[in-house]
């Protein structure tokens, strides 16, 4: 595999960031149907990239070969705590998504947004991650995430 450059996203990255979303989102869709996109998801979703690229709490990476191509990208933020626990803020990974599974992409730009994440103090990162997703759960706990809350679902 060729060498993996990570950096900051720009503005003129929200395409690119939206079509891996897409990828990502509609690697999802078959194994849990409740995955499925509205047609304005690709629209909404290059508005909230475009956010985050401004705010103060949130960050997204980009993963670029050496020809500049996109290889992945990850988006965190930093969230808070509501005023009984010790810790006012946290780290939360939005998402990351990679074309390429298994190249070690996805760890670089994970290892990116720890040294971000650390750099402001933060003490702990949570991650959401489908339990329909065997790829994404393994991954999550090759870098050593593991269960802290279990979140349930009805539908009505």
């Amino acid at each position: 595999m060729p060498p993996i450059a990570v950096r900051r996203a720009r503005a003129d990255d929200v395409e690119a960031v939206v079509r891996l979303w897409r990828e990502m989102w509609d690697f999802h869709t078959p194994l849990d149907s409740r995955f499925e996109a509205t047609p304005a998801a690709d629209g909404v979703m290059a508005r909230w990239i475009e956010d985050a690229l401004e705010a103060e709490r949130s960050a997204v990476f980009v993963a670029e070969d050496e020809s500049g191509g996109p290889l992945g990208y990850c988006h965190v933020m930093i969230l808070e705590n509501p005023p009984v626990v010790p810790w006012q803020f946290y780290g939360y990974v939005s998402e990351i998504a990679v074309r390429a599974r298994r190249a070690g992409v996805g760890g670089k730009l994970l290892e990116t947004a720890h040294a971000w994440f650390r750099e402001r103090g933060v003490p702990y990162v949570e991650v959401n991650v489908s339990v329909r997703n065997p790829v994404a759960r393994g991954f999550w706990r090759k870098h050593g995430y593991g269960e802290f809350l279990e979140r349930l679902r009805r539908e009505l």
